[in-house]
Order: C-alpha cells, then structure tokens, then sequence
C-alpha cells in the first residue's frame, strides 16, 4: 500500500467503502423495510379507525350546531312576531301620551256602550267603573280618549295576532276596539292583572299564558302611558291570539323524529305535540336531565343538550324569545343523528381493510425491487470508482485550502488553478465571487449608511406631521355642545391626508378634510402647505368659499409637480346648529339625523384644488340639530382593496356605518377601520385613511 499513488489508494478506498456501505444499507434497508411493512398496515388500519371516529364526531357536531342555528333561527322569528305586537302597544301608549300632552289638538266624539254596537264588526266602545263620578272634567277625558279609535283601530285591524286593542284610565275609564260587545257594569279596569302589572312599570309587560272562554291560549301585552307632566295616566293593552304561532311550531318538523316545542318563562309548555293548553305541566313535573334542560330553557339560556325523553335519547336545541322570556325547543331522536355518521364510519373502517391489503401487496413488490436496485447500484458503484483518476486529487486540494482561507476571512487570497475542467472552472468562479463579495460588503456599507439616514429623516417626517394634525380629544373640554374625534393611518411613513378642525370665533368650529394626489414625501409636503393657507385664511374671517377661493389661488402658483388636493370644509355655527360647507371634488361625507340611519350628504361639488386659478366654490347650508352626526373620510376608506382586488365602496361604507348608529364618535371612527381591516385581510394599505365624525350633542354648559 506505500509504494501505490494516492489515486490508487483513494480508487481502493471508494471501492472498499462504497461495497461495505452498500452492503450495509442493502441489509438494514431490506431489515427496515420488512418491519415497515407490518407497522404501515397496522397504522393504515389504526388510521382509517380513526377517521372514521372523526367523521362520526364532526359529522354529530354538524348536527348539533345546524340544531343550534335553527332553534336560534326559529326562536327569532317568533321573537320578531312578538316584538311587533310590542312595538304597536308602545305605538298606541305614545299616541295615548301625544293626546293627553295635547288636549288642545284634539276633540274627540262620545263612544257607545260596548251592548250598543253589533257584536260581529271591530269597533270602538266605552265604559266607566260604575264607582266613577261623571264630572265636566270626566267628560271631558272621555271625549280625549275617543280619539284613540283612529289609531288603536287600524293598529289592530293590520295585525292578525291581536285579537283586540283597549286601554284603562287612572280614573276608571275604559276604551275598547274589539269585535265582543260584552258589557259587564261592575267592570274596572284599574283592578284588572294587566293594569296593576303595566301601571308602574316603564318598560311593556308580559302577562302569563291563561285560556279564554273558548278554550284559546292567549297573552297580554300591557304598557303605561302618561300625561304632560309625566305622570301614568292609564294603561294600553292587547290580547294575543297564540294559536297561528303555536301551529306553526308543531308543524315545524326535522327528518323522521325531529319537532318543536315553546315553553314559557314558568317552564309550562304553549306548544308541544304530545301536550295541549289544558296540558301545560312542564319542568316542575319533568325529572332528570329533561327536567334539568326545561329549566335552563325556563331560565333564558341557550344550547344544545343530550338527553333521555320517556326512555328514548334525544338531541334538545333551544333558544330564548328575549321580549316574553319564553324559550323555544327543538328535538331530534339521537339514533337519527348519527344515522348517516355510523353508515360513514362502516364505509371508512372497509376502505380501511382494503387499503391494508393493497399496502400489503405493494409492500411486497417494493422489497423485491428494492433488492434488484441495490445490486445494480453496488456494480454502478464500482465502475465509477475504476473510473476514477488521481489527477482531481491536487486541484481538489488546492480548492479546499482556498475555500478555507476565504473561510477564516481573507478576501484577498486567490486560489490558483490553471486546469479547464470543472474543478478549473470551479476555482476560477471562486476567485471571482470573492471580488464580487469585496465590492458588494463596499456597496452594501454604504447602503446601509444611507437607508439609515433616509429611515431617520422619515422617523422624524412622520412624527412632524402627526404633531400637525390634532390629536388630543376631546379637543374642547370646555364645550359639551358637540363631541368630535378623528384620525389618519398613513399607507406610508408619511401621507398626503389630513383633517383639522378648530375655532374662528367663539362660536364657530371649522372642520376640514382633505386629501392631496399621491403619497410619500412630495404628498406631506403638499399637504403641509395646503393645511396651513386653509387655517389661516379661515382664521382670517372668511367663508368656507372665499378660503377656497384664496388656498385654490395661492396653491396655483408654482405648481410645476402638478399635484392637486380634494378637500371638503364645513362650518358649524353652535348655537344655530347651521353646517355652512364647500366641497372641492372630496368625498360625499355621511350625514345621519337623530334617531335615523346614515345617508351621502349630496351636493354639487367644486372643482379640486390646485387645478385651475380663480374657481369659484358654491356653498351649501344645512341644519344640524341634537343627535345628529357628520361622518367625513377620504377615498382610503372606500377604495381599501382586498385579496381579490375587489374595492370596499360606498354602499359597503353606508351598511357598515347603519351597523353602529348609537355609538360615540370615537367608537365609529374606530368600528369603521375595524371593518376596512377585516374586508382587506391582510391585504396592503394603499391609500391614507383619515376620518373624521362630529357629533351634535345638544347640552349648553
């Protein structure tokens, strides 16, 4: 071995080394493979037992959250009947309170007795307790409660729930619109269930379920109604007729098995199929585990329950009807749940068999050829050995120390191969890269040195203009007349947005919203000029069109970049609530009044600034009272992207903003972004999204 070259020794070595390792391979891979074998087809059976165990489960899940869904679905439209049974009840108290608040306004006619009218037609009729002296001022009520056949009358002619519409004065006078013309003179409505729950309440009551003479469930909804000096006058009522919806709930039906049922807050049943209203015991005879679901049921709560109902297993989903308190149910029988899930489960644990004894056969197949590939490979491997030559060993060499002295870090070394093989060029690429690798470590220095200095001036750019903008609120503590909040997200460090708002007098706040042509530096540049010739010239004592006029004029000259603004400038006079504004190709902002949703503030608006000196700025006048909100944006807002390139959009911006009418300025302004983020998900901000919501608060200090 000492007197053969180092390409021999080194052709013996591969050889020796590449048989024994085949060998070696060969064996524990032929070993491995067999214990492979058996554990594949033991975990493919474990596996497809598995799944199918999961299918079960995730297909019971299915089941028990479309039961959830649906009882929560069915619970709100039964909910929603009963809410505007409710909300005709507040409608006939606040007519009731208008005409006792008014007495002037209204005349009235004298009523019959209910036995002076036919019984088959709904009419109106009244009566007095027979304690009650008729005194000019009794007449008088009397006439005023006359009135409330105009409107009690079509209330209950338009709902086909409620069966009748009468009200109970303090004093003892009794109004009804009904078909019945019963005339009881011992009548008092100041002694009846209804009056003595509704009269010091000031929310609509719900009586209990009771029977009527004709054997008919019915409810009552009962609510106060009170005179100028808002004192309970008396009481409005209604009778509900609980047959349409009991029907429709034992029609309801799911599969085979499946039905509904309604109890009320007392836990008795109003509708079930095997009970009736002569047969309402519920949870207070109910035991175990339904017993325990009734009662939460009773209790308001909602979920979906397992549960054995006279000796078979059911499903129990069940929702609350939050106006009455009562609860609706839905009940499936366990075994037709998972039905479909033990078919699934007995198709995959086949597929499971089978599959194993397919991997079986594989497997087999795999050794044999596995063996043959082994062999061809060793006889492979020893030709390539042969094939061998010691001239690679010196450059291999030399390569090897250069790599590792450029290694340890000196670029400088080169490696000094002058053969034209790979190894050649190998070297000659190598000395190269480490060049390259010199003047890009020079380059790369250098760029670092400038990208930090750019980064430190936009730091502090962005810091610049956010302490333009204000950002302190409320920004008048001092005035409760209004509430007003805003703010900007720039899509880079810095942005062409801004808003602003302050005080030209004592009187007067002035809010801006604008949004300058493009982004970056050149754009905050721009709006730092434009921001300030607004506030001063509005600052000066004029219009929002003459500060239009002047900014429009000034921004004109010297404009070489071509760079423009869309603005929007409004002033509120305070204790007029008068909204003087003028809009330069801006955004429609979003005007809600009291009590009402969101609606585009439409005007006609002029042209954008910065295009073209002396253009005149129409302004607009409207009136903004309490509870009224003005919502302006810029196109950030609506033109925020998502994945799919598809655009938020107004009527996108007016549903999201009808979705929180009754929340603070702050809040809006942040539910809105809220929004915007969740329609991008995750896609990158493109523009700068600035807002601003002002608030008419009404309260003087």
């Amino acid at each position: 071995m000492k007197n053969l070259k180092f390409a021999t020794k080194l052709l013996l070595v591969i050889l020796s080394i590449s048989i024994v390792s085949m060998i070696a391979v060969s064996t524990i891979s032929y070993t491995e493979l067999l214990n492979l074998s058996g554990y594949s087809q033991d975990a493919n059976v474990q596996l497809g037992f598995y799944a199918s165990d999961n299918s079960k489960q995730a297909l019971i899940d299915q089941a028990e959250s479309y039961m959830i869904r649906l009882a929560l679905s069915q619970a709100a439209e039964c909910n929603e009947t009963l809410l505007m049974i409710q909300r005709n009840v507040e409608t006939m108290s606040g007519f009731m309170h208008s005409v006792y608040s008014n007495p002037g306004d209204f005349t009235g006619r004298p009523l019959p007795l209910p036995d002076e009218v036919r019984g088959d037609i709904a009419t109106a009729k009244l009566m007095v307790a027979k304690d009650v002296e008729i005194t000019p001022q009794i007449e008088r009520e009397i006439l005023l409660i006359g009135n409330a056949e105009h409107v009690f009358g079509p209330i209950q002619m338009t709902n086909p729930y409620m069966s009748n519409a009468y009200l109970g004065s303090v004093t003892g006078i009794n109004f009804r619109w009904s078909v019945s013309n019963a005339h009881n003179p011992d009548f008092d409505p100041r002694v009846r269930p209804w009056f003595l729950a509704a009269i010091d309440s000031n929310t609509p009551v719900w009586l209990d379920t009771y029977l009527d003479a004709f054997g008919f469930l019915l409810t009552t909804c009962a609510f106060v109604y009170k005179d100028g000096a808002g004192n309970p006058a008396g009481v409005v009522a209604t009778d509900i007729h609980l047959s349409t919806m009991i029907e429709n709930i034992l029609n309801f039906r799911i599969g085979e098995t499946g039905y509904a049922f309604l109890i009320d807050s007392n836990g008795r049943y109003l509708a079930h199929p095997a009970f009736d209203a002569s047969n309402q015991d519920g949870f207070s005879s109910a035991g175990g585990e339904y017993g325990e679901v009734l009662a939460s049921m009773a209790a308001g709560e909602s979920a979906v329950r397992r549960v054995t109902v006279n000796s078979v297993e059911h499903y129990i989903a069940y929702a609350p009807l939050s106006v009455t308190g009562w609860s609706l149910g839905i009940a499936v029988e366990y075994d037709e749940i998972i039905a479909d899930a033990l078919m699934m489960k007995a198709d995959i644990d086949n597929q499971a068999i089978e599959v194993r004894e397919q991997i079986r056969a594989m497997l087999n197949s795999v050794m044999f050829r596995f063996i043959m590939l082994t062999c061809i490979i060793i006889i492979a491997v020893l030709i390539l050995s042969i094939m061998i030559s010691g001239s690679v060993t010196k450059p291999i060499i030399k390569l090897t120390n250069g790599v590792i002295e450029v290694g340890k870090g000196n670029l400088e070394s080169k490696i000094d191969i002058k053969t034209n093989d790979e190894i050649g060029v190998l070297a000659s690429h190598f000395n190269k890269m480490t060049d390259d690798l010199v003047l890009y470590i020079t380059n790369l220095e250098k760029v670092t040195a400038e990208k930090e200095r750019i980064g430190a001036e936009l730091d502090v750019a962005t810091k610049i203009q956010a302490s333009m903008l204000p950002c302190i609120f409320p920004p008048f503590p001092e005035r409760s007349e209004f509430d007003l909040y805003a703010s900007m997200i720039p899509a880079k460090e810095v942005g062409g947005d801004f808003y602003d708002f302050f005080m030209t007098d004592d009187n007067t706040l002035a809010v801006v919203m604008a949004d300058v042509s493009g982004k970056g530096v050149p754009a905050a540049l721009f709006m730092v000029i434009a921001k300030t010739l607004i506030k001063n010239n509005a600052q000066n004592g004029k219009s929002p069109g003459e500060v239009f006029t002047a900014v429009n004029n000034l921004l004109c000259e010297n404009n070489d970049a071509g760079m423009f603004v869309t603005a929007f400038m409004g002033y509120l006079d305070i204790p007029s609530g008068r909204f003087t504004y003028v809009n330069a190709g801006h955004n429609f902002p979003l005007i809600k009044k009291a009590g009402g949703t969101y609606e585009f503030l439409h005007n006609k608006p002029a042209f954008i600034l910065a295009g073209f000196e002396d253009v005149k700025y129409t302004e607009y006048e409207i009136t903004l009272e309490s509870g009224d909100v003005l919502y302006l944006y810029t196109d950030g807002v609506t033109e925020a992207m998502n994945p799919e390139n598809e655009l938020f959009s107004d009527p996108h911006l007016i549903e999201t903003a009808n979705k929180y009418v009754n929340i603070s300025v702050k809040e809006l302004v942040a539910k809105i972004k809220e929004e915007v983020d969740i329609f991008a998900d995750g896609a990158e901000q493109a523009d700068d999204i600035t807002m601003l919501a002002l608030e008419i608060t009404g309260e003087e200090q």
